[in-house]
């Protein structure tokens, strides 16, 4: 006979003996074992509450009956989940809180979505036994991304959990008490005057209508889940590939989620930031669906795409037969995947023979290139899954929050959670809440911060016989790089950093976009005087612009001379990807070549004068690609989940034709053949040698 597993216990649940895992709930034992007990402030996410009192069972026969969510199982227990009495006593949970609060389904968002409506069917309660006594509450609809209606609130404190242990900001909780109790901001503040970073955790994790999302109300209010199509996908925002969850319905993206879970495995626990929940919901602009050319009196129509894309060849031979292919270069979006980065290299590079080939964020490869090899082999980039156990971080010239939101709630909960030093320096908008070391240094000041960081760092590392004294005048170069009145507090920065022994350096754009390289190269040298992980892993990551930098950088589309020759030379540029997330200054620049085509899902209404030919494309999710994450470390799959407008070209078949039209030879014949040299080109990509 096998004994039973000694981190087992053995329960008999509803006349069934089970065996479940010592030290877990009642309800997690019954949902392992496919016994339905009804939840509201449960969350497999969040820590246990045990508040709503919904999952309520008998235990061992007692006349009181206990929360199945917060009652760890024990040897030889007896429980009951489902009799006349557990049933009354749920339903009069559910009445109470149908009485206190106005939930109008019949003009609730969430109608057809919410939990509380669906335990009413469940449980069968058509009508109320008790009047209601529910005052009105406020409704806050400050935020760009989310209404509070408090009105459908049943205080299950889900949201408030969620903030704390996912987001890691703490701005929600519970204020007043007694029949005026409702989930507040900070101190009473509404939603755009709080301290919330708008990730949206609190709108995924609400079981009711209290929380809503603002974007596609109008297919929210049809209610029913039938209506659409949930899909498994990956954010492709910022570079992390979080897991997420897409509802479809006509052909359109009507919402995003991340997949919580109990899993932790993924330090980012299945949470979204802003830009993966919201941002992708937002219209870049006009739609393009056909192909446009400007006429002689600067008047936009459309044109067939035929013509449209000969239109486009032609210019770019012509200008390659008169000034050659100097004269020619391509300029893409790092947002773009592998396969539509890899195509359009060789379409412009071998096809055209264009002399420049770059990426939007070409100027930023440049600085982080040369320093990959200083210590004379190739060194591997920090992952930022390495956050949650660094015992440092220090952020330079980084803003996570603007760049990769995630890294933000990594850092926070490292400060609130662990109570590890941070150290920034740089811009103070975003700076994380009870970071140690605030310094605010202007971006032209980095470098001067940098160097006295690395000296002072180098110093508190010898012995006092082996300290130098230096001369008056490098002292004085050294403390010029620390922030007036602030040398006490850079001294406790230095000693913190020198006793760490797995710090981790966040560098970011203000640094990579300095003109010189040096600063980030001073960076990599104080990052090596921590050592190396093994596989010469650097414990330095950079905070890359785009959600795919790694990926354009390393398929070659780094060309330097990019954005300084495009002010200067009069020729022929081919763009692809959205030219909002051109800065401004190239936008100006573009406007003094000969010719310019753009390839976009949006009507470029930024280069709208500069440009003679515009060809759409499918959006990210309407095509199917690969993505490189932001430290290098992974490659995701993102399948396509939309369906393009009709009559739009996928992206590979636009730059087949435009082979065939220019004349280059080297196609691809599907799909897979393009991914796979995507593949092979990343793979044996190395760094430039400084």
């Amino acid at each position: 006979m096998m004994k039973p597993n000694p981190k087992t216990v053995k329960i008999t649940m509803d006349g069934k003996e089970f065996l479940v895992p010592e030290g877990s709930t009642i309800l997690e034992a019954a949902q392992r074992n496919g016994i339905p007990i009804p939840t509201l402030c449960h969350h497999p996410a969040l820590s246990n509450w045990g508040g709503c009192r919904m999952c309520v069972v008998e235990v061992d026969g007692s006349p009181k009956l206990t929360a199945s969510c917060v009652m760890p199982v024990r040897e030889g227990m007896e429980v009951v989940t489902s009799n006349e009495r557990i049933l009354e006593a749920r339903r009069t949970v559910l009445e109470f809180l149908f009485a206190e609060r106005n939930h109008n389904c019949m003009f609730c968002p969430q109608s057809g979505d919410c939990e509380l409506q669906a335990l009413a069917y469940e449980l069968g309660m058509d009508h109320l036994t008790m009047s209601f006594s529910f005052n009105a509450f406020p409704t806050d609809v400050t935020s760009e991304s989310m209404t509070i209606d408090h009105n459908r609130c049943i205080l299950c404190g889900r949201c408030v959990r969620a903030c704390a242990e996912i987001a890691g900001t703490h701005v929600l909780n519970f204020h007043n008490r007694g029949p005026r109790n409702l989930v507040g901001l900070d101190l009473h503040a509404s939603r755009e005057e709080s301290t919330c970073y708008g990730c949206g955790v609190c709108l995924q994790v609400c079981p009711t209508g209290a929380i809503t999302n603002r974007y596609r109300t109008h297919y929210a209010v049809k209610g029913h889940s039938k209506e659409w199509e949930t899909k498994e996908s990956r954010c492709t925002e910022c570079g992390l590939l979080c897991p997420t969850l897409v509802r479809v319905q006509d052909r359109t993206l009507i919402r995003v989620d991340g997949k919580l879970s109990a899993d932790k495995a993924r330090p980012d626990r299945g949470q979204l930031c802003y830009k993966g929940r919201f941002e992708i919901l937002k219209s870049g602009g006009r739609r393009l669906v056909r192909p446009m050319v400007k006429g002689k009196d600067g008047t936009w129509k459309e044109e067939s795409w035929d013509r449209c894309l000969a239109l486009v060849a032609e210019n770019l031979k012509a200008i390659r037969r008169a000034e050659g292919g100097d004269a020619l270069f391509g300029l893409a979006s790092s947002a773009l995947s592998n396969e539509e980065l890899l195509q359009f290299r060789e379409l412009m590079a071998r096809g055209c023979s264009a002399g420049h080939v770059g990426s939007f964020d070409s100027r930023h490869f440049h600085a982080v290139s040369k320093a990959w090899e200083l210590k004379g082999e190739p060194l591997q980039e920090a992952s930022w899954k390495m956050i949650p156990e660094a015992d440092f971080i220090l952020l330079l010239g980084a803003d996570p929050y603007q760049t990769q939101p995630m890294i933000s709630t990594l850092v926070r909960r490292a400060i609130l959670e662990r109570g590890i030093p941070v150290g920034v320096a740089g811009d103070m908008d975003h700076t994380p809440p009870f970071a140690a070391f605030p310094f605010s240094v202007k971006d032209e000041d980095l470098p001067l911060f940098i160097r006295a960081f690395r000296a002072a760092v180098a110093e508190a590392g010898k012995k006092p016989s082996q300290k130098s004294k230096g001369s008056a005048q490098s002292k004085g170069r050294l403390e010029a790089g620390v922030p007036k009145g602030a040398k006490k507090a850079f001294q406790d920065m230095v000693s913190a950093f020198v006793r760490s022994t797995r710090p981790l350096i966040l560098v970011g754009a203000a640094l990579t976009g300095l003109e010189s390289p040096s600063a980030f190269q001073d960076a990599v040298k104080l990052a090596l005087a921590k050592g190396l992980d093994p596989g010469n892993v650097l414990r330095l990551m950079v905070l890359k612009p785009f959600g795919n930098s790694v990926g354009a950088w390393k398929l070659g589309l780094s060309s330097n001379g990019v954005s300084k020759a495009v002010g200067s030379w009069k020729g022929g540029l081919l763009c692809l990807g959205h030219p909002k997330d051109l800065d401004s200054t190239a936008v100006a620049e573009l406007r003094s070549l000969d010719f310019l085509g753009v390839i976009s899902p949006y009507f470029p209404e930024t280069l709208a004068d500069a440009a003679s030919a515009v060809i759409p494309k499918p959006l990210g999710l309407e095509s199917r690609g690969t993505y490189m994450s932001v430290d290098g470390w992974e490659t995701g799959f993102v399948e396509k989940v939309l369906e393009p407008p009709e009559g739009v070209k996928d992206s590979w078949e636009i730059f087949n034709i435009l082979a065939d039209q220019i004349g280059f030879r080297r196609k691809f014949k599907t799909w897979e053949d393009l991914s796979q040299k995507a593949q092979k080109a990343i793979k044996s990509w190395k760094p430039a040698h400084p």
